[in-house]
């Protein structure tokens, strides 16, 4: 348009000025000014970095950044976008074995390197055993798998599997050979850094549920609730190292139907330990944004008489009460064992009154291992873990 302008404008000098040619010097300096001027002032294309030409403008949406981008047409109608931002790519991008593209921006904060996400993976099971010591304790027996997309995405296509996590950025799947239980957890390849993190979280969150909460309350348990659950746990782990964006993603994300909302509301009002317990033993299927307090009802079950014969018993010789909680005894078999602590006996999730001293305290036991039990003081809300010395 200023094109024109200006031609016109040097039409009508021409008429006026024939035979001077101060004139026309002046507009042709104008023209190309205002021809400069327009260039600077059109609109670069996201992708390509070239004028827009035309009036028509094509809109993307940066996922990273959450941008609304403008393209060129040319550019619009490129093949390849990028994996992680969505956007089309023309150079500098980088082509993964199972045909995903990364641009060159996002390729850089991605974990290409299959041993380095390992690793990282590593660290994320470090860092939740820091931030749940007080609480909890993640199971060990767990082997991780770093693959690309077409292989994830077939493990969903095994019958049985299409139940199991739906994030298809990771898969976890318990494996049970000779009695002897494992976890496995795929994880999907060139993930970026903070999302690697939070997947990885999410999948050991998964594990956690397996090995900690009672077959008939998985059952019960509704798919959103576990997935909520296990996004409260990388939550809380991106909140740890303060990565705000990708707390907003894991919020932003639909797939738990509004639980992690739910989730991160309980731990904020009532504690992680009532989260916990919840998940163990809670009376609801899932979370209900009408009841918040419901996270508090759980049936916590009542140790069960078991027969003697094949039972374990490591009971300590009687000494007079001690002035702190000793364990000094463990009883029962595999899934009905037995403490004594100082004089009184618990299985899992029973509290009652432990004679220390001159004195009672409040205890529920919170779970039995080989030569250990974890238990928590009911009026302080502490954690400890009782050691077992099996007598010689």
């Amino acid at each position: 348009m200023l094109v024109g302008t200006v031609f016109n404008a040097l039409r009508r000098t021409g008429n006026c000025c024939r035979g001077t040619g101060r004139a026309f010097r002046f507009v042709v300096t104008a023209f190309l000014f205002l021809a400069a001027l327009a260039s600077a002032q059109a609109e670069k294309c996201a992708v390509c970095g070239e004028d827009i030409m035309g009036d028509t403008v094509y809109t993307f949406t940066d996922q990273v950044s959450k941008e609304k981008k403008h393209l060129c047409y040319d550019c619009s109608l490129l093949p390849d976008r990028c994996f992680v931002c969505g956007m089309p790519v023309k150079k500098g991008f980088v082509t993964l074995p199972d045909g995903r593209v990364i641009c060159d921006r996002d390729a850089k904060n991605s974990v290409l390197d299959p041993e380095e996400a390992k690793r990282i993976c590593g660290e994320v099971s470090d860092e939740l055993d820091r931030l749940f010591s007080r609480f909890t304790a993640f199971p060990t027996n767990v082997d991780v798998a770093v693959v690309d997309r077409v292989n994830l995405l077939a493990l969903f296509k095994i019958p049985g599997n299409d139940s199991e996590c739906p994030d298809v950025q990771g898969y976890f799947r318990p494996h049970t050979n000779h009695n002897v239980v494992r976890y496995k957890v795929s994880l999907m390849s060139a993930l970026p850094r903070s999302e690697l993190k939070a997947t990885c979280a999410h999948e050991l969150a998964h594990a956690w549920v397996a090995e900690n909460v009672p077959a008939d309350r998985r059952e019960d348990l509704r798919g959103d609730a576990e997935e909520g659950f296990c996004e409260l746990v990388a939550y809380l782990v991106m909140d740890s190292e303060n990565d705000e964006g990708e707390k907003k993603t894991i919020l932003h994300n639909n797939y738990t139907r509004g639980q992690i909302d739910l989730f991160i509301a309980a731990e904020k009002a009532h504690g992680l330990n009532d989260v916990l317990d919840w998940m163990k033993w809670g009376t609801a299927s899932e979370l209900d944004p009408d009841e918040p307090n419901r996270i508090r009802d759980v049936g916590m079950p009542r140790g069960k008489s078991v027969p003697a014969m094949n039972a374990r018993a490591y009971i300590a010789a009687p000494t007079s009460v001690p002035d702190t909680l000793v364990l000094k005894g463990i009883s029962g078999t595999k899934g009905h064992a037995f403490v004594l602590i100082n004089d009184q006996t618990l299985a899992v999730g029973e509290s009652a009154k432990v004679r220390v001293g001159k004195t009672n305290v409040l205890v529920r036991c919170l779970e039995i291992r080989d030569n250990s039990a974890r238990i928590q003081i009911l009026d302080s809300r502490e954690e400890r873990v009782l050691l077992f010395n099996k007598p010689k």
